[in-house]
C-alpha cells in the first residue's frame, strides 16, 4: 500500500476550499438521490427503453461491486496514520471496488452508449474521471480501489446493456429469474448489508420489468425504436408539461413509498437479529425500485400522462 498512499497523501497535500468543494460535488452526482432523479427522468420522461437499459445496467453491475467488496473485504484508508479523511459518512462497507467510481462509471458509459451525443460524451467522461479522483481526494479509497471500479463499471455496463437488449427483444423472462437466483445465492454465502440492498435493487427491477411489459407497457414521449436511439428526426412530441407532469408523479409517489418503508423498516428491526434486518432491508428495497419501475408508470397511465 506504500506507492497508493503516497498518491493519497499527495492528495491531501494540495487541498484547498476549492478543490473540496469541487470533489465533493463528483462524489455527491453519485449518490443515490442524483442518480435516482437522472434515472427517473430518463425512464419516466425521455425514452423508457434507455431508462430500464440503464437501470438494469446499475443493479447488475452494483450488485457485483457489492459482492466482490464483501467477499474481499478490503479495508479503507480511513483511519491510516497521517491521513484525514473527508465525508467519511459515504464511505460504508469495504473498500475494493470503490461504489461511487463503479456507479457514475456505469451510468455515464450506458448514457454515452445509449445516447451516443458529443455533449454527452464530454459530460460523461468528465464525470467518470472526476467521481473516481473525487474518492482518492477525499481519502477514503484506495487508488487500486478506483481503477478496478472504472473498469467494472465500463464492461459491466455494456454487457449489461447488451443482456437486456436479448431479453426485451425475445422475452425471455426466466434469464431476469436465472440471474435473481445466483444474486441471492452470492448473498445468502458472502452476506452484508450492502448486499442485500443491492439484490432488493436487482429483484424489485427485475420483477417490476416483468410486471410493467406484461401488464401496463406505458410509453415515453416521440418513443423511436430501440435500435434507432439517437436517430436526429424522432416523431411528434407531447408537451413539456406532460412530461415534467410525469416526472413530479413519479418522484413524489416514490418518496412517499420509501419514507412508508423506512418507517415499516425502523419498526421491524428493533431488537432483530443482523440477518433478519438484512433480509427486512432487503424487501424494502425491492418494493422500492418495484415501485419506480412499475408502480409509477401505473399512475401514468391511470392518470392519462402516458
Amino acid at each position: 500500500m506504500g506507492s497508493q498512499l503516497d498518491i493519497l497523501m499527495y492528495l491531501q497535500s494540495i487541498r484547498n476550499e476549492l478543490l473540496t468543494g469541487i470533489f465533493t460535488f463528483f462524489t455527491i452526482c453519485t449518490e443515490v438521490p442524483v442518480i435516482t432523479v437522472l434515472t427517473g427522468v430518463i425512464y419516466w420522461c425521455i425514452n423508457k427503453k434507455a431508462g430500464q437499459r440503464t437501470i438494469f445496467a446499475l443493479c447488475g453491475s452494483l450488485n457485483i461491486n457489492a459482492g466482490v467488496k464483501n467477499y474481499i473485504k478490503m479495508p479503507r484508508p480511513i483511519g491510516t496514520d497521517g491521513l484525514q479523511s473527508l465525508r467519511i459518512e459515504t464511505a460504508t462497507g469495504y473498500s475494493f471496488p470503490s461504489g461511487h467510481t463503479q456507479t457514475s462509471t456505469t451510468f455515464w458509459t450506458s448514457m454515452m452508449y445509449l445516447f451516443r451525443k458529443s455533449w454527452i460524451y464530454i459530460i460523461g467522461i468528465l464525470m467518470i474521471i472526476g467521481a473516481g479522483i473525487s474518492r482518492l481526494y477525499l481519502g477514503v479509497h484506495w487508488p487500486m480501489d478506483v481503477i478496478v471500479a472504472w473498469g467494472f463499471g465500463i464492461v459491466l455496463s455494456i454487457i449489461f446493456i447488451k443482456l437486456f437488449d436479448y431479453i426485451d427483444d425475445s422475452k425471455n423472462y426466466y434469464i431476469l429469474v436465472v440471474l435473481m437466483l445466483i444474486f441471492g445465492v452470492c448473498t445468502y454465502f458472502i452476506g452484508g448489508e450492502d448486499l442485500y440492498k443491492m439484490f432488493g435493487l436487482y429483484t424489485g427491477f427485475a420483477l417490476g420489468y416483468m410486471v410493467e411489459d406484461t401488464f401496463i407497457n406505458f410509453s415515453t414521449e416521440n418513443e423511436t425504436r430501440r435500435k434507432n436511439i439517437f436517430a436526429k428526426n424522432p416523431s411528434k412530441k407531447e408537451g413539456l408539461g406532460k412530461k415534467i407532469l410525469r416526472f413530479v408523479v413519479g418522484i413524489i409517489s416514490l418518496l412517499a413509498v420509501y419514507l412508508l418503508l423506512n418507517y415499516v423498516q425502523d419498526t421491524l428491526i428493533v431488537n432483530k437479529t443482523e440477518e433478519i434486518i438484512n433480509i427486512i432491508k432487503y424487501f424494502k428495497y425491492t418494493i422500492v425500485v418495484f415501485w419506480g419501475v412499475a408502480g409509477a408508470p401505473a399512475l401514468f397511465k391511470l392518470f392519462k400522462l402516458a
